[in-house]
């Protein structure tokens, strides 16, 4: 439930800022395994937020330029199911069809450490390498 409160603070702090909101749709640890990315994006920058169906993240990511097709971040996710983890820390890298101002399809990956429980010790940390693939509304 703190992780959840932590993801909403993100996302209302970033009201009082002058960019834009980008509601996205996706698979991958971004979008909580299978769900949605609520991202507020200023100029080459952005902090998001993801809820899905197996569990959520936040994160932020920075572009060279607001046209650049390429993009860097790290994100925290938590209680992944398709990832059979409790936290996950990445390293995040989105190739962005349409330019990271522009809307379309989105295919990225991220390399970080995650936290498991089911199945293994509690605590045990593994490297693991994530898909995301989403679109941008």
């Amino acid at each position: 439930m703190k992780k959840y409160l932590s993801a909403l603070t993100l996302v209302a702090a970033t009201q009082t800022m002058a960019g834009e909101f980008v509601p996205a749709a996706g698979f991958g640890s971004q979008y909580g395994d299978l769900g949605a990315k609520f991202m507020y994006r200023e100029g080459n920058m952005a902090a998001y937020a993801g809820v899905g169906v197996g569990g959520g993240a936040v994160g932020f990511h920075i572009a060279q330029s607001a046209g650049s097709q390429h993009v860097f971040g790290a994100q925290y996710a938590f209680s992944s199911d398709v990832f059979d983890s409790k936290d996950m820390i990445l390293a995040t890298y989105d190739y962005n069809f349409n330019g990271f101002s522009g809307r379309g399809w989105t295919l990225g990956g991220g390399l970080g450490v995650a936290d498991y429980d089911d199945g293994r010790r509690d605590g045990d940390s593994k490297t693991v390498a994530v898909l995301n693939v989403g679109y941008k509304f």
